[in-house]
């Protein structure tokens, strides 16, 4: 579409004025007439050679006639969208405004002052140019008599605030201007501070293709490369144990030796340690560095009857046994084993490494183990107390009197009335009127995966598929903070009291020894010197192991409402759920939910997780 106002000393000259320039007949304009003969006189702007000078007005004698013709199609012309025309004449430069029509969209102002500013007029007048944008429509001169200048193509040049890329958008240059050249383009990018990561090709494409407006990115940054964490290899099964028989050839099974624990010979390679890398930096489109993130060591674990290198890169059996891994310690013990039933012919056990019993251990026998204990059988009402992992293939019929104490996890099929105390997590398919509390999780997921009365306390979350019964049994749930770990916080609280107050003590001794140097027996001085540096040392290695005891078990308290309770199937009547100090009593059988702690209560909502993401042990 294209407009032009005309001015003449009557109407009809021009609209012969607007048939000459538009080269077309007088259907195809729309004219609109803007000042009549009988208008009134006008001041005009003044276009000064200063063009930053302010605008000042003058008398302009009065033309008769002046007219806005339009040149398009009727319709298109009734919501045409506003625009500005820029005329180069013999007495100087003149903008047009042409307002919009109908629904039409008002002017893009930035857009032509941008067009404007690539035209290089020479004194342009800033303040004409504004009068006229305030007036929304007409025609005023913006600069004197001068050559027209038609720019050419330029580049739009955009880098990300985080300088990972560069893009460009090649704009049209006006009719008759000029070609962007490669390596003006190029001039232009760096000018930019594109220092890194050109794609030559990509620019040269921008550049052959006119695709004018569209964006193209030119330039990528050199991402860092992370450092590798380090690593710890073991070379022996960390799994699981299966319990199955073991085969030996040709698909023959030996049913005595069962896949209960891991072998090892004396000087056998257990662990070796992989340093981390630092990575290397990345380089941003403007050619700055961006920083990787380095890899973080891994400690070798502690252990029993291992040795490892200087440089802290291997671990090796020292004795034959099995190896268990517990808690981020390796321990290497040989293996006491009871063929049969644990009963009064074998008597208590309390054995340093792992016993395993083939059968059952009956009432009132005892077995201790500072590493695993795995029964082939059933507990009666026994006690089993391990330093690492309790596995009982059968069940417990604890008579109120079984007892299993693990600093690992425990398994067993069934336990009833009986008493699990474990760190690690318990895995049962059934508890009835049991106690079972562990620092880590409950899972009751087998058959029946039921907890039915009794008490259930854990650290971490607790997951049945029932709790409860139908007839009300009264069934505790506790996840969190333990209470015995409660405890044993307010106990070494006590201790770094006692160890403060030694503290204080062995500082006067300090000053007393100073001040009677010189008066005190010589002997006596070196007997009480000695003695004070060496009780300083064992109070603050004891107050360092104490501070960092308390430092786990306050950040487990300040997490202990994270934990929760998944119920795949039914909470019943009667059970209570209790979530660091809030509780829910359950009045109604709830169905698939998950108990949490929120904004000080206890509430439930449809279970959070999935019961395929668990397999029942």
């Amino acid at each position: 579409m294209r407009a032009k106002y005309f001015t003449a000393n009557s109407e009809q000259a021009a609209e012969e004025m607007a048939l000459d320039y538009f080269r077309c007949t007088r259907q195809e304009l729309k004219i609109d007439v803007i000042v009549t003969g009988s208008g009134p006189r006008i001041d005009e702007p003044v276009v000064r050679e200063n063009a930053e000078a302010p605008v000042e007005t003058a008398p302009q004698e009065q033309k008769s006639w002046e007219i806005l013709a339009i040149m398009g199609n009727p319709m298109a012309v009734n919501r045409m969208n506003a625009f500005s025309g820029l005329y180069y004449e013999p007495d100087g430069v003149y903008l047009e405004i042409y307002a919009e029509r109908g629904n039409g969209e008002k002017l893009e102002t930035q857009n032509m002052l941008h067009h404007l500013s690539r035209k290089n007029i020479i004194n342009l007048s800033l303040p004409a140019v504004q009068e006229l944008v305030k007036r929304g429509s007409g025609r005023a001169k913006i600069a004197l008599e001068q050559k027209e200048h038609f720019y050419g193509e330029d580049l739009s040049i955009l880098i990300t605030g985080d300088e990972l890329q560069a893009s460009v958008r090649l704009i049209e240059p006006e009719m008759g201007g000029a070609a962007l050249s490669f390596e003006d383009a190029k001039r232009k990018v760096a000018e930019a501070g594109v220092e890194h990561g050109l794609d030559e090709e990509a620019l040269k494409t921008v550049i052959d293709n006119k695709d004018y407006g569209e964006p193209y990115v030119i330039a990528n940054a050199t991402p860092p490369t992370d450092g590798v964490d380090g690593k710890l290899v073991f070379h022996f099964s960390t799994d699981e144990r299966t319990g199955a028989p073991r085969e030996i050839d040709h698909g023959r099974v030996d049913y005595r030796s069962l896949d209960l624990y891991v072998p090892v010979e004396e000087g056998q390679l257990l662990v070796t340690r992989e340093y981390a890398t630092d990575g290397v930096p990345g380089v941003s489109v403007k050619g700055n560095p961006i920083r990787q993130k380095p890899g973080k060591d891994v400690q070798m674990p502690r252990g029993k009857n291992i040795n490892v290198n200087e440089e802290r890169t291997t671990m090796h059996a020292t004795c034959p046994g099995m190896v268990e891994y517990v808690s981020n310690a390796i321990n290497v013990s040989n293996v006491y084993t009871v063929k049969g039933d644990c009963d009064i012919s074998v008597g208590n056990i309390d054995f340093e490494g792992s016993v395993h019993i083939s059968g059952s251990v009956r009432t009132g026998n005892t077995v201790k183990a500072t590493n695993g204990i795995t029964v082939g059988g059933s507990v009666e009402a026994a006690t089993l107390i391990a330093g690492g992992n309790v596995e009982v293939k059968g069940g417990m019929q604890g008579s109120g009197k079984g007892t299993i104490e693990s600093n690992g996890s425990v398994k067993v099929l069934f336990i009833e009335r009986g008493t699990i105390i474990a760190d690690g997590p318990i895995t049962v398919d059934v508890s009835i009127h049991s106690i079972l509390e562990t620092g880590s999780t409950i899972h009751a997921l087998g058959k029946r995966g039921a907890i039915i009365g009794g008490q259930a306390s854990a650290a971490g979350d607790i997951v049945a598929n029932y709790v409860g019964a139908l007839s009300n049994t009264k069934t505790s749930i506790e996840v969190g903070f333990l209470p015995r770990k409660r405890a044993r916080l307010a106990k070494l609280e006590k201790e770094m009291e006692i160890l403060t107050m030694n503290q204080t003590k062995l500082a006067q001794l300090d000053a007393y020894l100073a001040k009677s140097k010189a008066t005190m027996d010589p002997a006596t001085y070196e007997k009480l010197y000695i003695s004070g540096v060496e009780n300083k040392k064992n109070n603050e290695l004891e107050a360092q192991a104490i501070t960092e005891e308390m430092q786990t078990l306050r950040y487990e308290m300040d997490h202990a409402t994270d934990s929760k309770v998944h119920v795949f199937e039914t909470t019943f009547s009667g059970s209570r759920i209790v979530i660091g100090s809030s509780t829910y009593k359950v009045n109604d059988e709830v169905s698939f939910a998950t108990f949490k702690y929120s904004d000080g209560e206890v509430v439930y909502m449809p279970c959070e997780v999935n019961k395929a993401d668990f397999k029942a042990k």
